[in-house]
């Protein structure tokens, strides 16, 4: 395992990359999941979605969820190692958009215009990060000992 990454250093970069995979279960067992444009506030990560969405449906049925957020720390022309990935399990509750704070609903909703009903995900991590190059020099990362850490959420 590589030495250990600290909570606020992945938050650091969970906070500058603003795109993740969320994955989540339907009611019968199978998993699914989506792209979504996320914002951090509190320690939380908040995507705004439509209330009738799949996934909206099933996080309502099951708030079990994950993450995965890949970190580019490297040009294009430099990419000999993959970027870098944050991953965890998250608690995600189904909120109205009056119940978001008015700065996060405006951060949310720039540049999404004409959406008559929204809501939003908020997705409380929970257990450990799952880090994978986070802390660790690019070309550290062909060695999964050296590169691999997990850190208390």
């Amino acid at each position: 395992m590589a030495l250990p990454t600290t909570a606020d250093e992945v938050w650091h970069q969970i906070e500058k990359w603003p795109f993740a995979v969320l994955s989540f279960v339907t009611p019968e067992g199978e998993s699914r999941s989506a792209g979504v444009m996320y914002k951090v506030q509190g320690r939380a990560l908040h995507v705004v979605t439509g209330p009738d969405t799949w996934k909206t449906k099933h996080i309502r049925a099951n708030p079990n969820v994950s993450m995965t957020i890949t970190v580019s720390r490297l040009p294009i022309r430099v990419r000999q190692a993959p970027p870098a990935v944050i991953s965890f399990a998250g608690v995600a509750t189904v909120m109205d958009m009056d119940e978001v704070d008015s700065d996060l609903a405006r951060d949310l909703m720039r540049g999404v215009d004409g959406i008559a009903e929204t809501c939003v995900i908020r997705i409380v991590p929970v257990g450990n990060f799952v880090t994978y190059g986070i802390g660790v020099f690019p070309m550290k990362m062909r060695h999964p000992d050296q590169a691999l850490a997990r850190v208390a959420v």
